[in-house]
């Protein structure tokens, strides 16, 4: 007789795989099944070989979602176009005081000057991302008639600009230019004008060291002139202040002689003659003296106007 099966145990056997289902999907999930998420769409003019699908999408390095697919748009005029899905977590993306709701903000940033831009991933993979900032000066590139999401607009990388730049350039001309430019850097260096020109320098370059050769000798001997016009005035000022000294010694003895003669006497007369020619002689002595010490230059090239 077989056992019949109890309602309760399967019922509770039955809500535990539930619950461990729900478990699994949270914790193995990262919770993405309970996240709300929006799809934009972006076109790129450059190559996108090196983007996957799953590819992080970053907003200035946080990563705010990720690349849902990547297709190819053939249209009736045979134009291509490759539309990448951008998939956001809407609440990565949030402002900070809650005046605009979730759903809006990712617009109003666009509005803003929000742009995708393709970004190297890994140098050595080369694999892609996508990198959100804003780029309120660059010109976007949006095609909304062609989707039916949201668009993103998108603005070239900066590998893009820089191989524009050089595609820009003109091959033959830049080798052209180079070509007329080693030409006439090569008629220039075996032109015999140049040889001629060279050889004139170094001339002229070695009687500028002569000329300067010679000034520095007369500047020598100047020199020395004017150490020994120095030493003279030095010897002159001294023979004058030994004058002065010998002069000073006959005024006293002049004196004393005075106070001895009478006040009558001729010989008294004569002194006083005698003494104020010595004065006056003195005096000119010292002015003398007083210049050659303030200008001692005057006994090479004369007293001054």
């Amino acid at each position: 007789m077989s056992r019949q099966a109890n309602p309760t145990l399967i019922g509770a056997f039955v809500l535990g795989s539930i619950v461990l289902a729900v478990g699994g999907l949270v914790i193995f999930g990262g919770g993405r099944f309970f996240t709300e998420r929006v799809t934009y769409v972006a076109f790129f003019d450059e190559p996108v070989s090196g983007l996957a699908t799953g590819a992080p999408v970053n907003f200035r390095g946080v990563k705010v979602g990720e690349v849902g697919d990547i297709q190819v748009h053939v249209a009736s005029d045979n134009t291509v176009s490759i539309p990448v899905y951008l998939v956001l977590q809407r609440r990565r993306i949030r402002e900070a005081d809650g005046a605009t709701e979730e759903g809006d903000i990712i617009e109003k940033l666009i509005g803003h000057g929000m742009r995708a831009q393709l970004e190297l991933q890994s140098i050595v993979t080369g694999q892609l991302q996508i990198q959100l900032d804003f780029h309120p000066g660059a010109t976007p590139n949006s095609r909304s008639a062609e989707n039916n999401f949201p668009e993103m607009p998108t603005v070239p990388s900066s590998l893009a600009e820089l191989t524009e730049r050089l595609e820009s350039l003109s091959l033959e001309d830049l080798v052209t230019s180079a070509q007329q430019t080693i030409a006439g850097l090569n008629k220039l260096i075996n032109s015999p004008d140049l040889e001629g020109t060279l050889k004139g320098l170094n001339h002229g370059i070695r009687d500028l060291q002569g000329l300067i050769a010679t000034t520095q000798r007369e500047i020598d001997h100047l020199a020395k002139r004017f150490e020994t016009t120095l030493d003279e005035a030095d010897s002159t000022l001294e023979s004058v202040r030994a004058t002065m000294a010998t002069a000073r010694v006959a005024l006293e003895t002049a004196n004393e002689t005075l106070a001895i003669a009478g006040d009558d006497s001729p010989l008294r007369y004569e002194l006083q003659e005698a003494l104020s020619e010595m004065t006056a002689a003195a005096k000119s002595v010292r002015v003398l003296a007083e210049y050659l010490e303030r200008n001692p230059d005057a006994l090479l090239r004369g007293k001054g106007e």
